[in-house]
């Protein structure tokens, strides 16, 4: 990969300069000005590729030095920022990151007789190394030093985002081995092909009167359709839905999974009254997303921002707007991931686009061509203060002028003529100003039975704060669940084991037989009868 490095002529930039020279052939550099600064521009040359990269663009090198375009582009993504000095700050800190990796942390902290500096590591505050790692990348940036205060208030303020930071030695070593990474990247990318997986949210509602109902109430908490571990507040439920389909290299093959889960899904809750839905925010205060998930690469800041400038612009292009924003006040931001524990991450950005398979099997697609063929995309149509605030606001028309521009890009990947005809829907929705019906019933558009004319009591089930069961799907659940005794601080944990006592779990809809323990405390129930009523009382029946 040929690359080009534009940094700052101060002491770094010269012994980078010096190292770069001794260690590659055919290096060349020379100076520019930015603004009203020297910059060195270096260039290695790879004459085994045709593809280039630069390290910090001139466009976001400027907006770091306009305190404007900084704090406007903090604001909009809802970071707290200010001048340097303004408050009173405990600690401060300066975060050094190059291509999405914390290169070192150093924090002064301020004391009587006066301050005290000293490196940590990043286990040590990772609050801090994420907020930094997401300032550099908001600033479209790929190295940088990110100065943040810890206030008096107990707030952490971010005061300024510097492209060519003064480097220790170990420092700048890190650095040049990322360098030496770089250059041999493209080659090792071009032969792994990524793995898809995802784990999109849905929710179900009252079809009737609209009204939210608890998945807990149908699913597990495990298992390929299950619950998201957010809850109703003051109550056990667990609203959110979540498909974990098996994942695929091909995004077709994962639709197909999704919709096998989704199957799944109707065997468990197989009721006519109940609507599915998706989208971005169903219910006032619960948000919900489309997780993509990628192993097979490395999660660097040009794929982060290849992610949001091709995969979250176009799924905010056929968003409902409205929703879109209110669920991006917390959850859903841009550069929005998370590591997973089996070595790849998870893209969170996107709402949940299970709304149609259509568009499900697009965005997989869309999600494989762009993330296979990164290191082709160098534009950033986010690197400005205006266009992340559109991108907040909702305002789709910003980027639908854009739009042209970037599909072309998609469309002169290699990978494109293979998903084409999936991919179409995508330019029709956005060129009509479509956006998707986050209101029909999931069901319908996946072509998946809705249960014929049996009926849910919905009713019955919200009058009880936990789960509420009928026969059949009691036997899905786990016997080693925790029900609530007498009062919350008092649990009694009903297992399956052999014993000849039994005892009966009473829900709205029926009661299912299910064995008890013996020892303790077990005994005294196996006398009597465990009943769980409408009113949330919990009693034993002799």
């Amino acid at each position: 990969m040929n690359l080009n490095i534009v940094y700052l002529t101060n002491v770094t930039g010269t012994k980078l300069h010096r190292a770069l020279m001794d260690q590659w052939k055919g290096y060349y550099g020379f100076q520019t000005v930015i603004g009203d600064r020297d910059y060195l521009i270096a260039e290695i040359p790879d004459t085994d590729s045709d593809i280039s990269r630069t390290i910090n663009t001139f466009q976001a090198i400027k907006q770091c030095f306009n305190d404007d375009a900084l704090f406007r582009i903090m604001a909009a993504n809802n970071i707290y920022h200010g001048p340097q000095g303004i408050e009173t700050a405990n600690r401060t800190y300066s975060i050094v990151v190059f291509d999405n990796e914390v290169i070192s942390i150093k924090v002064n902290v301020n004391q009587k007789n006066g301050e005290k500096a000293r490196y940590i590591k990043e286990i040590e505050n990772t609050k801090i190394a994420d907020l930094a790692r997401r300032a550099v990348s908001l600033m479209g940036l790929d190295l940088g030093m990110v100065s943040i205060e810890f206030t008096a208030r107990r707030r952490f303020k971010i005061t300024g985002v510097d492209p060519s930071p003064e480097l220790r030695d170990k420092d700048l070593e890190k650095v040049i081995d990322n360098i030496r990474h770089l250059y041999s990247l493209d080659q090792v990318i071009a032969n792994q092909d990524i793995k898809l997986g995802a784990d999109p949210e849905f929710m179900l509602a009252n079809a009737k009167s609209g009204k939210m109902v608890s998945a807990s109430q149908f699913f597990p908490r495990e298992g390929p359709i299950g619950c998201d571990n957010i809850r109703v507040p003051n109550r056990q439920q667990r609203p959110v839905a979540e498909v974990r389909p098996t994942p695929a290299c091909s995004p077709l093959e994962l639709t197909i999974n999704i919709k096998r889960c989704l199957d799944q899904a109707a065997r468990l809750a197989p009721y006519r009254n109940l609507k599915w839905v998706a989208g971005s925010q169903p219910f006032a205060g619960f948000s919900i997303g489309g997780h993509i998930h990628f192993s097979n690469v490395k999660l660097d800041s040009a794929l982060l921002r290849v992610l949001d400038n091709y995969l979250g612009i176009i799924s905010f292009l056929i968003e409902n707007p409205h929703s879109a924003v209110r669920r991006r006040r917390k959850y859903g931001f841009l550069g929005d991931y998370r590591l997973k524990n089996y070595g790849g991450f998870e893209y969170r950005t996107p709402g949940s686009w299970l709304v149609t398979r259509e568009i499900t099997a697009a965005m997989l697609c869309l999600a494989k061509i762009v993330v296979s063929r990164y290191y082709l995309m160098n534009k950033n149509y986010l690197n400005n203060p205006e266009a992340q605030e559109a991108f907040y606001r909702g305002t789709q028309s910003y980027f639908r002028e854009l739009f042209p521009e970037i599909w072309s890009d998609v469309e002169s990947l290699d990978l494109y003529p293979e998903y084409s005809d999936i991919l179409q829907l995508i330019p029709n929705m956005i060129n009509s100003e479509t956006t998707w019906d986050e209101n029909q019933d999931i069901r319908k558009a996946w072509k998946i039975g809705s249960g014929g004319k049996r009926d849910y009591n919905v009713a019955a089930a919200s009058a009880n704060s936990g789960p509420s069961y009928s026969v059949q799907e009691a036997r899905i659940v786990s016997a080693a669940r925790t029900q609530s005794a007498g009062n919350s601080s008092q649990r009694r944990v009903i297992r399956s084991a052999e014993s000849t006592s039994r005892i009966s779990y009473r829900t709205p809809a029926a009661r299912v037989a299910v064995p008890t323990s013996g020892p303790g405390r077990g005994n005294a129930l196996s006398q009597g009868r465990l009943n769980v009523s409408s009113t949330r009382r919990t009693h034993i029946s002799r």
